[in-house]
């Protein structure tokens, strides 16, 4: 354990902004397992078309509960690539927002697009401002 915590991994060193974070992405993971035959049924949007069914599931696995739990895996181990990755995905989804803005506006309704959107600015920001806490390996 102390090898561990001398490493600066683990939970004690995440910075308070990171760690609420860590938070609402564990929520938002195990949220998509109650939700995820949604995305099969109803659609996933992805950049202004709305794939349904077995393709549907699978991007709604694989953005909304996998790369979370990639994120939060790379938080804990301080992975260089953590950061980066984070990035990354969040930047995905803003555009997605942006283009759902525009062109689904209607099938999916404004508030279902802006809050998400906004979060995502949000969770950016943050990660943008603490990705000094990743080290590299």
């Amino acid at each position: 354990m102390k090898e561990f915590m001398g490493n600066g991994k683990g939970w004690k060193p995440i910075p308070l902004s990171l760690k609420i974070l860590t938070g609402v992405f564990i929520f938002w993971s195990v949220m998509t397992l109650f939700t995820i035959k949604f995305a099969y049924d109803v659609g996933y949007p992805l950049f202004g078309i709305i794939f349904d069914g077995i393709l549907g599931f699978i991007i709604a696995f694989l953005l909304v509960f996998l790369a979370p739990l990639i994120f939060i895996y790379a938080l804990w181990n301080r992975y260089s690539w953590g950061a980066k990755f984070a990035l990354a995905y969040i930047g995905f989804f803003v555009i997605n927002n942006i283009i759902a803005l525009v062109l689904l506006q209607e099938q999916i309704g404004l508030p279902q697009i802006l809050l998400p959107l906004i979060a995502n600015i949000i969770f950016f920001i943050v990660i943008y401002k603490k990705r000094s806490y990743f080290i590299k390996k």
